[in-house]
């Protein structure tokens, strides 16, 4: 390759052989004068670079959805009649950046068979040379199996053998779809084989993007929304994607925003020494080892259909290549790669979990020849000999399909504990536990309660992260409402714009649309009566959404933090309010257990804040969504009794009086009232020492879940209290941990007076 470049050059290249070229000169010793670049990069330089705002401008002058403005700029530069009156928009407003200095004199290509023919007749201008790789002639070995699990374990097994000489480094697996890796992943680890995956993590579906969203979309403040999102590697890759633009925040550019966060990812960590997955492009090298899986029809080689923007009968007008063309050129160059090398191997599966399959057209079509179900060689893995065992087991006694290496297997493994199960959680190391997390630990009163109700509940939910974020019509609902609320106290607060600049991008049903105009009449009513309900206090300040975070010490990073629906204050004192939209109780009894903790919880992070410094003298939820019952006799009444405040308040009856004016039969508080002998039983009220304890408690309870989850305690302990189990009732993962009798955690209903009234009388968790 290297004689053949002309001095003086510019080669276009893709990356994969730049780094063997590069090498080569490296070995022959040879300076050139040549400039390399890829084909994108030779575009952006030539016809110029597309200014990442551009998107936005097509969303709003043309009406464009994102995909299809997306569509548009990626062949921007197609000269298509359709495409060059965007083409000359953006040209016209400065967002496509020349560069005049770019001026090429001799241009060799490298690696492009697919090159479009317009941009060939471009490149011909410049004493074009093309440069095609030499074509071996090498035959590989083909195998076949039944299933994928077979053909990854054949795989593991042959780079277990080529271990012993050669190193992981030198060994690749290529071809392989997404529908392999988590089987990969647990054959590949069965045989302890290191393996780089080149598995980037999405990053929209966590919790910090979707925290960052909503506080978005609601605030309209990307300073607040980034403020308010945990620090990490997540933050960082939204930070660098809003740096990107410099546009004003309106629905085109929250929509780019979020289509652009659903590509972000963050890199899977890599190990030094192991195999890795590459492309198939990525082949280059004789004397390197390649494995390349899933060689099955309509997936090797790839398959182009006629859906571009263009359509085929147009393509030869504006020198474009048409689909068929395309997949001559694309089974052209797989058959030049898979005989590129003597170390290839090519294998295919007949079936997966859900599908069939057929082999590649091009072992028939090259008169490749296949083995069928070569031996798989059970010398490396003890554990996946014996899971193995326990499907042909399975299989021989429920279907009496008898595998020929059952024999074999259970020979070999006759104790193998099979027809029993054991549920137990088996501890993981506490430095891999570190390392998952990067170091840092973001912990809310929500996680905290999943560890109370059963450890492995947190470890599945806020560790693995099983259950994604998925906004239900009950939690559109809820965060409605939420949203509105936290705008009711600014100035020229207009209620039906809050609302519908919420609902504006969902995508909702007619009956989902329909129950919605009927909540803002309810959402109407309950600010009308909270409003009217606040003039009867003193405490005419208030902060709406408040989040605060505290840093805790520990091994690593911890971070602990919640967001206050309202905390309501005058110069001194406060009051706590969490808002919801369904089931309302607001009790403080098994406390002891870490349960019921979420206005303690905001209680403990008011009292830590270095920002406030008020004395918490209330602590309510207040129930949303009220409307009157079918025969109500005065539904106003029944409706303002449903918004009164639910919760604790403070025993002193001067501080009351700031809370509430009409604390003597209240209206503003459910059950507060004054009789001839005092506070009736139902006020529900604390003395001071009362909210110290609970505090107490609370930090206690924040400082014990805090040592068990940095000491990988997850044990599948579900709790019972008085015959009733509170924590498997709701769960979604109950299926998943096989739960026993003798797993749950039998406890006594402890009420707070039992537990305000001394720690010795009331068992702790």
């Amino acid at each position: 390759m290297l004689e053949k470049i002309p001095n003086h050059s510019l080669v276009i290249i893709k990356n994969n052989l730049k780094i063997k070229l590069l090498k080569e000169i490296s070995q022959n010793k040879k300076l050139l004068n040549i400039k390399m670049m890829t084909k994108e990069e030779f575009i952006q330089n030539y016809y110029g670079k597309v200014k990442p705002e551009a998107i936005y401008f097509l969303m709003k002058k043309f009406s464009l959805n994102y995909s299809v403005a997306k569509k548009y700029l990626k062949n921007i530069f197609i000269p298509h009649p359709e495409i060059k009156k965007y083409y000359d928009y953006l040209d016209k407003n400065n967002l496509i950046e020349k560069n005049p200095l770019f001026k090429p004199e001799n241009i060799t290509l490298i690696g492009y068979p697919d090159i479009e023919p317009y941009l060939l007749d471009e490149l011909k201008k410049y004493n074009l040379t093309v440069i095609t790789e030499e074509e071996k002639n090498y035959t590989p070995k083909v195998y076949e199996f039944t299933s994928m699990q077979d053909e990854i374990a054949y795989v593991a097994s042959r780079i277990s053998e080529d271990l012993k000489t050669k190193s992981p480094n030198d060994i690749f697996i290529s071809g392989i779809t997404k529908d392999y890796i988590p089987e990969l992943k647990r054959i590949f680890s069965l045989y302890q084989v290191p393996l780089n995956l080149n598995n980037n993590i999405p990053i929209y579906s966590t919790s910090s993007v979707q925290t960052f969203l909503k506080n978005l979309s609601e605030e309209k403040d990307l300073e607040n929304a980034l403020e308010k999102t945990p620090n990490g590697d997540v933050k960082n890759k939204i930070i660098n994607l809003l740096n990107k633009y410099d546009l004003p925040l309106d629905e085109t550019y929250l929509t780019i925003i979020k289509e652009e966060l659903k590509q972000l990812t963050i890199p899977s960590e890599k190990r030094d020494n192991a195999i890795n997955v590459i492309s198939l492009g990525e082949i280059t090298e004789e004397d390197k080892i390649y494995y390349i899986l899933g060689f099955n029809q309509e997936i090797i080689p790839k398959i182009y259909k006629d859906d571009d923007l263009i359509e085929d009968d147009e393509k030869p007008k504006y020198r474009l290549l048409s689909s068929t063309e395309k997949n001559i050129i694309e089974k052209k160059t797989i058959t030049n790669l898979i005989k590129s090398s003597p170390n290839i191997t090519i294998t295919y599966k007949l079936k997966d979990t859900f599908s069939t399959y057929y082999p590649s057209s091009l072992i028939s079509e090259l008169n490749l020849d296949v083995i069928k179900n070569p031996e798989i060689k059970f010398t490396y893995s003890n554990i996946f000999n014996k899971l193995t065992l326990g499907q042909y087991l399975d299989n021989y006694l429920n279907y009496n399909e008898k595998d020929k290496n059952l024999g074999l297997l259970w020979s070999n493994y006759p104790e193998i504990d099979y027809g029993t199960f054991d549920n137990k959680y088996q501890k993981i190391n506490k430095d891999s536990l570190k390392t998952y997390l990067k170091e840092n630990l973001t912990l809310s009163y929500t996680s905290l309660n999943n560890y109370y109700l059963c450890p492995f509940k947190y470890y599945v939910n806020n560790i693995l992260k099983l259950d994604p974020y998925e906004e239900t019509f009950p939690i559109l609902i809820g965060n409605l409402f939420h949203a509105c609320l936290s705008h009711m106290y600014d100035e020229n607060f207009d209620l039906e714009k809050e609302y519908q600049a919420y609902l504006k991008d969902k995508n909702l049903s007619p009956k989902e649309k329909f129950f919605l105009k009927k909540l803002y009449q309810v959402l109407e009513k309950d600010i009308e009566i909270i409003k009217e309900n606040e003039t009867h206090t003193t405490y005419q300040n208030h902060l709406t959404e408040k989040r605060i975070t505290l840093n805790k010490e520990g091994d690593i990073n911890i971070n602990f933090t919640g967001i206050i629906d309202k905390i309501s204050h005058n110069d001194s004192h406060a009051i706590i309010t969490d808002y919801k939209t369904g089931s309302v109780s607001s009790t403080l009894d098994n406390l002891n257990y870490g349960l019921n903790m979420q206005l303690p919880v905001y209680l403990y992070l008011i009292k830590n804040s270095q920002e406030l410094n008020f004395e918490v003298t209330g602590l309510y939820l207040q129930k949303l969504l009220n409307t009157p019952s079918l025969d109500s006799q005065n539904p106003d009444k029944e409706i303002k009794d449903s918004l009164k405040l639910s919760g604790y308040t403070i025993d002193d009856e001067n501080i009351i009086e700031e809370i509430d004016d009409t604390y003597e039969n209240s209206e503003i508080i459910k059950g507060l009232k004054k009789t001839k002998n005092g506070f009736s039983s139902y006020s529900k009220l604390l003395s001071y020492e009362d909210f110290g304890k609970i505090y107490q408690i609370t930090e206690g309870n924040i400082n014990k879940a805090i040592q068990n989850i940095l000491n990988c305690d997850f044990e599948i302990k579900p709790k019972r209290i008085d015959n009733e189990n509170i924590s498997c009732k709701n769960c979604i993962f109950k299926d998943l941990c096989f739960k026993k009798e003798e797993d749950i955690q039998n406890l006594k209903n402890t009420k707070i007076s039992e537990i305000l009234g001394g720690e010795e009388d009331a068992q702790m968790d």
